[in-house]
């Protein structure tokens, strides 16, 4: 299994994948808890926890909170134990096995690829588990649709696994069933068919997350046109920053509308600007790229510097400050 495919399928546990900050006076009370995690405080989560009385902690939704708690600290072993727990005191909770599975997910990925081998049965059993207790229960089934694409088909993953799972999730789900057939299409490299589920899942769903996969699917196959013109649908439809940002990267990939990909990128550093999925660093190089591209070198220069105050080690930021330095210094 990849570690992209892992990752993805570590992406579904919802509870896992965590960001942000909370007050550090919350009462612990698993609500409360589940705020600070919810949030990324991710040791005063783990220090509140502690402070519940015994019995507290072993309830199921304890359980859980502790898991999700050391997934998010990477601590795979240990969320692996708690999730254990978790499933035998609450069976039925499809939470349990899903939640599991991911974690086994992640502890094969740190290990070699030999070893990480003996991890797959398990891995897909309680992605299986899990839809076997709710067939309602979406992320599970995307799961096990990310997990078929990443085992080759003679130990029993493959695209026309992955399809029939898809083909499960249209009928729990028939835009997340859509989305399924669509990603395994551009997996098999039809890509026809797999225009044709992403527009279906818009016309069937009209929400952003569609929208967002169609115009990423025409970015990946540099159909710039097409992607503008749903991007502007879907800026008709929705307030979302995110759309900026898109927009700003297309125009930076494809030197098309660089000027309004330059104003939009600027709208999502205002002073209440909140972009959700997109960290700053990246906005901020975007506007950089948007700037070299109209000729405002020395701005540009102040962006990309900015980025790398927020993450020194971004690279992208590091190979755009030297394009940037080469430029100003000839022109000096």
């Amino acid at each position: 299994m990849s570690k992209q495919g892992i990752l993805i399928i570590l992406f579904l546990c919802k509870g896992i994948l965590l960001s942000g900050q909370q007050s550090s006076q919350e009462i612990a009370t698993p609500k409360a808890i589940k705020m600070l995690l919810d949030q990324g405080k991710l040791i005063e989560a783990r220090s509140q926890i502690l402070k519940m009385p015994k019995e507290a902690q072993s309830s199921p939704e304890s359980l859980e909170l502790i898991g999700d708690i050391y997934g998010g600290l990477k601590r795979w072993d240990s969320a692996l134990i708690y999730y254990e727990r978790f499933k035998d005191i609450d069976p039925k909770n499809p939470a349990g096995p899903f939640k599991y599975g991911g974690a086994l997910g992640m502890k094969a990925l740190s290990k070699n690829k030999f070893t990480a081998l003996m991890y797959l049965d398990d891995i897909k059993a309680s992605f299986q588990k899990s839809v076997d207790l709710d067939p309602t229960y979406v992320a599970a089934h995307w799961a096990l649709i990310e997990y078929y694409f990443q085992v080759p088909s003679f130990m029993g993953g493959g695209v026309e696994r992955a399809m029939q799972q898809a083909d499960a999730l249209y009928a729990v789900s028939p835009v997340d069933g859509l989305m399924a057939r669509a990603r395994v299409a551009e997996e098999d490299e039809d890509l026809g068919a797999a225009e044709q589920n992403y527009r279906q899942a818009v016309d069937t769903g009209q929400s952003l997350w569609a929208y967002k996969e169609l115009i990423s699917f025409y970015e990946r196959h540099k159909r710039w046109d097409s992607a503008f013109d749903q991007l502007k649908t879907a800026m008709t439809k929705f307030d979302d920053l995110s759309l900026n940002y898109q927009w700003a990267k297309m125009s930076v990939l494809s030197d098309k509308y660089v000027t309004q990909g330059r104003n939009y990128i600027a709208e999502c550093l205002g002073p209440t600007a909140q972009v959700e999925g997109i960290p700053e660093q990246w906005i901020r190089l975007r506007y950089a790229q948007l700037l070299r591209k109209t000729g405002q070198n020395k701005t540009a220069l102040e962006q990309v510097n900015l980025a790398l105050v927020l993450d020194a080690n971004f690279e992208q930021a590091k190979e755009e400050q030297r394009i940037l330095q080469k430029i100003l210094n000839t022109i000096k």
